[in-house]
């Protein structure tokens, strides 16, 4: 098991690959992360229209996230996942985002936004 800074326990984690994905992740909707060997949260989604098991299966076939797909070794990381509602599920992943900005979440216009006007 995996709990996060907010007390909420992840199922997992497992190592991220095919096989234990589909061996490991459920047909159910809530959220997923992909944490790094020290455990940092690298990357948050949902699984709202599709399962956890869809989506994870999905990223690491190299869809769904370019970042996620150009993992030289995906085995290297794993992935912890939280069944819940999907109004839940991205109101965690939206509050992760914005909060804790997991490196593989963030899109490329913002990587170098400074969040002040006083900077002019």
């Amino acid at each position: 098991m995996y709990t996060d800074k907010y007390g909420r326990t992840w199922e997992g984690p497992y190592q991220f690959s095919a096989s234990v994905i589909s061996a490991n992740a459920p047909k159910d909707t809530g959220l997923y992360q992909i944490l790094s060997p020290a455990g940092q949260v690298v990357y948050i989604g949902v699984a709202t229209g599709d399962t956890i098991a869809g989506r994870l299966g999905k990223h690491v076939r190299g869809s769904g996230n370019s970042i996620l797909a150009q993992f030289g070794n995906p085995d290297y990381f794993t992935f912890v996942y939280y069944r819940c509602d999907g109004q839940t599920a991205k109101q965690i992943e939206s509050h992760v985002i914005a909060n804790e900005k997991p490196p593989f979440n963030l899109k490329n216009e913002y990587k170098n936004f400074i969040p002040s006007i006083y900077i002019h």
